[in-house]
């Protein structure tokens, strides 16, 4: 009996089982049938290749653009947005006047006080003598030479401790002398200079805002970046908040903690506003605290700005006082 034997498969699922055997990507592979191990080789070094730069790409993008920059990196930053330390330190000497308004609670003016900075850097350290014109137009200045403290109240000498204490150049602490406010005022004015000083700490924190305070800031209006400071023990114990600008990178808010004799820690809350650049440095010309009803407490103006001014030494020694501060 001859019958014709069925194959246990159809020819169309032999044909489909072949190509499912073989892989789509097989007919793109490299052959070479006298050295394939060779071949498999380069084909693993070329991926390699391919990760590792793939690696190094990804890690240049987060590095430069995506990573969030240290506190030390932002100081340097702000540092390069006021000026940059090459120009900070070019300035030798230099005069700048700043207008103190204080105000009461209604906003009405209470007390209006020039004082007149003048200031000569050198190896021996940083030269300060300062003028103070009050309501009552009368001129106090107060100086430091080699023999002491001295001052003068309309061209006649004074005792300078009581000078600067009627002046409200001297704070409550111990350790205070009469060019304490004044050297204080100075060290203000050098920020964010004085942020690349050595023992100082920085890092980056929430800032936590009230966006309602946008309106006290300037600058670009969005959400500024806060910037805390500290200092090693050695060099300090007082901290510092900034509140930097996002887009321009100035300071924009400053809040100042100070610790006092007894270990009182006394806040401040001081907005930085109307930026001019002045012989290459740029800083705020007003420094403006508020009461809780949003009105005007004190302003700090800044006007008459030379950093050019060349001051002889002996400009900084007293001219006919004999007065020296009792230490």
């Amino acid at each position: 009996m001859n019958q014709d034997i069925k194959p246990t498969k159809s020819p169309k699922k032999i044909e489909k089982h072949s190509e499912e055997e073989t892989p789509w990507w097989h007919n793109l592979n490299v052959k070479d049938l006298v050295n394939p191990i060779k071949i498999r080789r380069v084909q693993i070094l070329s991926a390699g290749v391919f990760l590792l730069a793939l690696i190094v790409g990804g890690m240049y993008v987060w590095e430069n653009y995506l990573r969030e920059p240290t506190g030390a990196e932002f100081v340097d930053e702000i540092v390069d947005a006021a000026g940059g330390l090459d120009t900070w330190y070019g300035i030798e000497n230099g005069q700048f006047t700043r207008t103190h308004n204080l105000y009461d609670d209604s906003g009405e003016l209470l007390k209006a006080n020039k004082e007149t900075f003048y200031f000569k850097r050198g190896e021996e350290g940083l030269k300060l003598q300062v003028k103070s014109v009050g309501s009552d137009n009368s001129e106090v200045v107060v100086g430091k030479d080699d023999e002491g403290f001295w001052a003068t109240k309309d061209s006649q000498a004074v005792d300078p401790r009581e000078a600067a204490e009627d002046e409200g150049m001297m704070c409550d602490s111990q350790f205070c002398d009469p060019q304490c406010a004044s050297t204080m005022a100075f060290f203000r004015f050098s920020m964010p200079f004085k942020l690349k000083d050595n023992g100082v700490n920085a890092s980056l924190a929430s800032t936590g805002f009230n966006i309602a305070e946008l309106n006290f800031l300037g600058g670009s209006g969005k959400e500024p970046t806060l910037l805390d400071i500290s200092y090693d023990p050695k060099v300090g114990k007082d901290k510092w908040r900034f509140y930097v600008d996002p887009q321009d990178k100035l300071i924009h808010k400053v809040e100042y903690y100070n610790k006092s004799d007894k270990g009182e820690t006394r806040p401040e809350e001081i907005y930085w506003t109307d930026h001019k650049t002045v012989d290459g440095i740029t800083f705020s010309h007003r420094w403006t605290r508020y009461w809780p009803n949003g009105k005007v407490m004190d302003e700090y103006v800044y006007s008459d700005v030379n950093l050019n001014n060349e001051l002889q030494d002996e400009f900084f020694n007293r001219s006919n006082s004999s007065v020296v501060a009792n230490r």
